[in-house]
């Protein structure tokens, strides 16, 4: 996933991959810095059938379920490393969006029209996407300039070391 976001992103946006967090075992596999925020990346290479949906037809509370297996808490165990990594930043304005990529899998195909309009599923604040989508989102333009990404790079590369 890295190399692949090297290559497809503008070229101002920063990655940093494989970042321990301090006082913890707990990892940050991708950190993107662009226009659009800061990017906190869990890349899975799971297998099987991803859909998101809800439980019932009744239920508006939505689940993530990877081969039949309920994956919801993983993705709610990702704002560990956003209070990690806004702790670095010190600064409320600058946008941070945890994000869940599946490297591999079987998306549903009730998923593809979503997916081709550039809409990846939100759960609680998370991106749930493949890279494509999610690289799409990180591209768009937004409220930091290139002074700020690189400022937010250096900050957070010195802060999170590499694994």
């Amino acid at each position: 996933m890295g190399v692949s976001l090297e290559h497809r992103l503008t070229s101002d946006a920063k990655v940093l991959t494989d970042r321990q967090v301090p006082g913890t075992n707990s990892n940050i596999d991708h950190i993107v810095i662009a226009s659009s925020g800061v990017w906190i990346i869990d890349s899975k290479k799971w297998k099987g059938k991803i859909e998101y949906k809800a439980d019932s037809l009744t239920s508006i509370n939505a689940r993530l379920y990877v081969g039949g297996k309920d994956r919801t808490s993983k993705v709610e165990s990702i704002y560990e490393l956003v209070i990690s990594v806004a702790q670095v930043i010190e600064d409320r304005t600058v946008p941070i969006h945890p994000a869940l990529v599946f490297i591999e899998g079987d998306w549903s195909t009730a998923s593809l029209p979503r997916f081709l309009m550039g809409k990846p599923y939100v759960h609680e604040g998370v991106h749930i996407s493949p890279p494509k989508a999610l690289i799409k989102m990180i591209n768009e333009p937004g409220a930091l300039n290139v002074e700020s990404i690189n400022f937010l790079a250096i900050k957070l590369d010195e802060a999170l070391k590499p694994r």
